[in-house]
C-alpha cells in the first residue's frame, strides 16, 4: 500500500493506497508492453439504460463533500453495489472493499464528492487521491444509479477540481478495459493517452483551459 502522506513533488509515483479503476488516467496494458495512444476525439453518448427497477430519474440529487463522518454511509452504499462493480472499483476482492474507506475520506490524503438523495443516501463516490506532481480518479457509482451522468458529473468536477489546484493531468487504472468509463472520459472532453501493459489499463487525462466549474445538483446527462 503506497504512503500518500508525502506532500507533493515528494511522493510514489503512480501507486495509490486505494486502487482505482476508474481514473483519470486510464492504461490499458496488455501484452506485456505499454503502448501509449493519445485520443482527442470526444466519445459518443452511451445510450441511456432503461431499468423499471432503478430510481427514478427525476429524483432530487445533490453533490457534496465527503469526509471520515460518512463512513457508515459509504458502508452501506459498497452493501447496495454488487461484487462485480466492487471488484471494478477496487481491483481485488470484493470483501476488502470497506478497509480503503477510511484512507479514501481522509482529507490528508485527497477530496472526495458523493451523490447524495434527498433521503441522506450516498449512491456514488468520487476521489482525488493526491500523488506526486498528479492525481488519481476514482469512481464508485451504485449499481441501480450507473448509466444516469452521475459518473461524468463526478469527473467534471474532480477534474476542475485538479486543474483548478496546478494540475497538469489526472490518471485512472483499472484491470481491464472499461467501456462505461472510456465513454465516461471521453464525455469530459480532455484529450485522454491510453497505456496497455499486461492485465492493466492506465488512462491518463490531460487538462487544459476547457475545463469549467462545475455547480448545482447532479442529475441526468
Amino acid at each position: 500500500m503506497a504512503d500518500h502522506t508525502a506532500p507533493r513533488g515528494q511522493g510514489p509515483r503512480r501507486a495509490s493506497a486505494a486502487p482505482g479503476p476508474y481514473t483519470i488516467a486510464a492504461v490499458l496494458r496488455a501484452g506485456g508492453r505499454a503502448h501509449p495512444v493519445t485520443d482527442r476525439r470526444p466519445g459518443a453518448r452511451p445510450p441511456r439504460r432503461r431499468d423499471a427497477s432503478g430510481p427514478r430519474a427525476a429524483s432530487p440529487l445533490t453533490v457534496r463533500d465527503a469526509g471520515p463522518e460518512d463512513h457508515d454511509a459509504a458502508l452501506a452504499l459498497h452493501r447496495r453495489c454488487s461484487r462485480r462493480t466492487l471488484a471494478m472499483r477496487y481491483q481485488g476482492p470484493p470483501d476488502e472493499a470497506d478497509g480503503y474507506l477510511p484512507h479514501l475520506l481522509s482529507p490528508h490524503f485527497g477530496r472526495t464528492l458523493a451523490v447524495q438523495t434527498a433521503g441522506g443516501r450516498l449512491v456514488a463516490l468520487g476521489h482525488l487521491l493526491w500523488d506526486d506532481d498528479e492525481a488519481e480518479l476514482a469512481l464508485l457509482v451504485e449499481d441501480a444509479w450507473q448509466r444516469r451522468g452521475l459518473g461524468t458529473d463526478l469527473v467534471r468536477r474532480l477534474l476542475t477540481t485538479a486543474a483548478g489546484m496546478g494540475y497538469g493531468s489526472v490518471y485512472v487504472v483499472t484491470r481491464s478495459l472499461d467501456a462505461a468509463m472510456d465513454a465516461t472520459l471521453r464525455k469530459a472532453g480532455v484529450p485522454l493517452e491510453y497505456q496497455v501493459e499486461g492485465a492493466t489499463l492506465v488512462v491518463t487525462a490531460h487538462l487544459d483551459e476547457r475545463l469549467t466549474p462545475a455547480t448545482g445538483p447532479a442529475g441526468p446527462r
